[in-house]
């Protein structure tokens, strides 16, 4: 993890400080970017949480560790959405590992300065409210089309959403407990994809054929 300022963001990543930075006017002068690698964690579950995080670019993942050390995957984040949202109104009190899939540039408020003034600020609350509502909505169709597509179509949209640069190198265990399938079909339906030249087994893990790939995912959308 890096500070970084920002003159270091491209351009993409300036429209969306530039778009959101208004919600966080009452502590403009506390709020930092930072720059996170692959597989680097943003927030430690062994750890407090000092920060929340809204990313400007890249992808995460969401981890509950259990009592007995078994890891289930939980939600991805992207751009334009927060991290410790939940433990900044009290709702969590244990965050969740956050792990980058990709390279994740991020603001971020001290969590102390963050209650102090933006709890009280009606504006981000009320755009936290809906974003904690879309939030959910997104989780209940994700559980609605668990039951209604078929593993193919699941799994071509998880690789995906977890792929980085063309790679996709989650562990299966974690992969088929999240979409919900025994360990034996996922490793069916990932033969299938390499038989039909959509991934291909490297040390870096699975190339993937992004537009193969999609052609079957979009059937989810």
């Amino acid at each position: 993890m890096n500070i970084i300022s920002i003159n270091d963001l491209n351009q993409a990543e300036m429209e969306i400080y530039n778009k959101y930075m208004p919600l966080f006017d009452k502590v403009k002068n506390h709020v930092s970017c930072y720059r996170y690698n692959p597989k680097e964690m943003i927030i430690d579950s062994d750890k407090k949480l000092d920060r929340l995080y809204f990313l400007l670019s890249g992808k995460a993942k969401i981890s509950l560790i259990h009592e007995d050390g078994k890891r289930s995957i939980v939600h991805f984040v992207g751009p334009e959405e927060f991290v410790g949202e939940l433990t900044l109104i009290d709702v969590e009190q244990s965050p969740k590992d956050v792990t980058c899939l990709s390279e994740c540039i991020c603001m971020a408020v001290e969590m102390g300065v963050a209650r102090d003034y933006l709890l009280s600020d009606n504006e981000f609350m009320l755009t936290m409210s809906r974003y904690i509502g879309k939030k959910l909505l997104d989780r209940t169709w994700f559980h609605s089309k668990q039951q209604s597509f078929e593993l193919r179509y699941r799994l071509a949209a998880y690789i995906l959403l977890a792929e980085n640069e063309g790679y996709y190198d989650e562990r299966h265990t974690e992969t088929a407990e999240f979409l919900g399938v025994s360990y034996r079909h996922l490793l069916q339906i990932l033969q299938l994809f390499r038989s039909e030249g959509l991934m291909k087994k490297t040390k870096k893990g699975y190339e993937i054929n992004r537009e193969g790939l999609y052609e079957i995912a979009k059937h989810l959308e």
